[in-house]
């Protein structure tokens, strides 16, 4: 006799709830001026965590992130490209990721 896993049930105005909680901004940066919130590096530098958990892993660096498509084309393009290169859509997204990151911080100049 084989033994079922049971699936959590998926509520989906709980996920909308969660998304639209997301898209909301949060009362701190209501209520903080901007200007007190963004204040010009005097020279640039590289974030370094100060200490690292038993598997090598920053501390508060987080593992996971969340992505809520603002349309269906960015998830359909996905798709698309990691069929086109024969990967999963992880490893396609995290690639473009990190070539879009890399793009960025060199407009910056960085």
């Amino acid at each position: 006799m084989a033994i079922k896993k049971r699936r959590p049930q998926v509520d989906p105005a709980a996920i909308e709830a969660f998304g639209a909680a997301a898209d909301q901004p949060s009362l701190d940066s209501i209520t903080e001026p901007a200007a007190e919130a963004v204040a010009a590096p005097t020279t640039p530098t590289t974030p370094t965590p100060q200490s690292t958990t038993s598997d090598g892993w920053p501390e508060g660096v987080p593992r996971t992130h969340l992505v809520r498509w603002p349309d269906p084309d960015l998830a359909l393009l996905l798709v698309e490209v990691a069929a086109l290169e024969e990967r999963s859509q992880q490893k396609t997204a995290l690639r473009a990721l990190r070539r879009g990151l890399a793009a960025i911080r060199a407009d910056h100049g960085a």
